[in-house]
């Protein structure tokens, strides 16, 4: 018996095509030519301020595509199975809800991945230029893969319910500006105006992705630990956020039968 088969499917049809190697060159080729142009703003430095200045904006431009890459790639793909009308047909075969949605997530997620896996080599540079540390490298590396694998999931997620494309990717876009900055907000707000909240305002970073990717700096962490000491924010931050999107799969596998017809 053939475990998942439309992953598998997937993975020898998307290694065949055109677009899986072009979109890995574009990527690579769009982050050497950001490097260039932030080379030639920064000018005549020393390499660890031009190994900063690269590093963070290579940085920024991955985690605004590993966040909302989902609205665009993912949030439709059901949806549109079953505006169709074909969904249902899908079940009339021996395939289960989790090879259904695992397979439509690879189908429209691989070249996603690809794009972002293509920038990390263009990422390391600065850590031979210098004025990067590898423990930043890392956690930047890890913070944008989880992200990706987030909104990936929001996306699934929005496209197991709607059916209107537009509907789903507005759903989509609202629930990742909701985490990225909604809750962040809402706990500055309350803790602003009562001193009492203060202490429990890292909670309300927990589900942001936003706090991730500054928090993967080793700068900005030891700050924010000094300011709240105890637990490992970014470590829970990032755990939480995992198992959200697993449960956000979840929900799509049960969704998708309901909603098949």
């Amino acid at each position: 018996m053939t475990v998942l088969p439309i992953v598998g499917r997937e993975l020898i049809e998307a290694s065949r095509r055109r677009s899986t190697y072009l979109v890995r060159l574009g990527a690579a080729a769009l982050a050497l030519a950001v490097g260039c142009v932030v080379g030639t703003a920064v000018g005549q430095s020393t390499p660890g301020t031009l190994g900063q200045a690269l590093f963070f904006s290579l940085v920024a431009l991955l985690q605004i595509y590993c966040l909302l890459v989902g609205v665009f790639r993912t949030a439709d793909c059901l949806s549109e199975e079953k505006r169709e009308g074909t969904l249902g047909l899908l079940f009339l075969t021996d395939l289960k809800g989790h090879d259904i949605v695992f397979g439509k997530l690879v189908a429209t997620s691989l070249n996603a991945f690809y794009g972002a896996l293509a920038v990390l080599p263009v990422l390391a540079i600065p850590l031979l230029i210098g004025g990067v540390a590898p423990g930043d490298f890392g956690r930047t590396v890890l913070v944008a893969l989880n992200n990706l694998f987030l909104s990936l999931a929001v996306g699934m997620f929005c496209s197991s319910f709607c059916r209107d494309e537009r509907r789903s990717m507005n759903l989509a876009f609202l629930i990742l500006l909701l985490l990225a900055a909604g809750l962040p907000l809402v706990g500055a707000m309350i803790s602003s105006q009562a001193k009492a909240w203060e202490a429990y305002y890292p909670w309300f970073l927990i589900l942001s992705p936003g706090f991730d990717a500054i928090m993967a700096f080793q700068g900005a962490a030891s700050d924010f630990a000094r300011q709240y000491p105890g637990l490992p924010y970014f470590g829970i931050s990032v755990g939480v956020l995992h198992v959200l999107a697993w449960l956000l799969l979840g929900a799509d596998r049960k969704s998708t039968r309901l909603n098949s017809s």
